[in-house]
């Protein structure tokens, strides 16, 4: 291999992993970030962050706001859910009736080595308003109720498992979720969960609807709880 040819590989290797630390960035924050704090965070000069962000709106994977900030664009969550399809395909019924008994939108969350990732949702058929959660959304395991009992998965002796994990206004601003842990092949970690507007509840209830989706979705995949 000659100098140059390996140059080449290098600062592609380099530039690749500038992308994918950017579209990390941008799918993890709590708030929209604009280019110059893209820029910033990314420790380049606003116009390499410029021409990154452009890229990436050409391939549809990052959407620019009327405000100029950056949110994840529609082609990510395409290409999420056609990752781990045979889960997909054993949760979507089970995700779908949680959502019509709850009248809350359900969501199948996974570990991806480095966050808790929402792979699918259901929303419920009926009712008049929901709340949408993105396929591909990512967010720290120490934030939200999903993100908790994947958690306790990855560190059982640190954060004990409990019944059920609650979260208010932590992913999602104004939002409640209640999640339990799914049972997965290999023992990777997942979660089910719901997300709703907060209102007086029964926490356990909600949990115990959760659970029984778990059991059922778990032996749809061969397992026995």
């Amino acid at each position: 291999m000659t100098k140059t040819s390996k140059g080449s590989i290098e600062g592609g290797s380099q530039t690749l992993g500038r992308g994918l630390e950017a579209l990390t960035l941008i799918g993890e924050s709590t708030r929209p970030l604009s280019v110059p704090e893209l820029a910033e965070a990314l420790g380049i000069h606003r116009s390499m962050a410029y021409r990154l962000v452009k890229t990436f709106e050409q391939y549809g994977f990052v959407e620019r706001m009327p405000s100029g900030d950056l949110e994840l664009g529609a082609r990510l969550g395409a290409l999420a859910r056609n990752v781990a399809k045979s889960l997909q395909a054993a949760a979507a019924p089970h995700l779908a009736t949680v959502s019509d008994q709850l009248q809350m939108t359900a969501l199948l969350v996974v570990f991806d080595g480095e966050a808790a990732v929402t792979l699918s949702t259901a929303e419920p058929r009926l009712a008049d308003a929901t709340v949408a959660q993105r396929p591909g959304t990512r967010h720290p395991i120490d934030n939200g109720a999903p993100g908790r009992v994947i958690r306790s998965q990855l560190h059982p002796e640190q954060y004990p498992a409990k019944d059920f994990e609650f979260s208010h206004d932590e992913v999602i601003p104004g939002l409640t979720s209640i999640a339990v842990p799914l049972l997965l092949p290999q023992g990777k970690p997942a979660a089910i969960a719901v997300i709703y507007p907060p209102r007086d509840l029964d926490e356990q209830h909600i949990a115990s609807v959760l659970a029984e989706a778990s059991v059922r979705i778990s032996s749809t995949l061969g397992l026995r709880i």
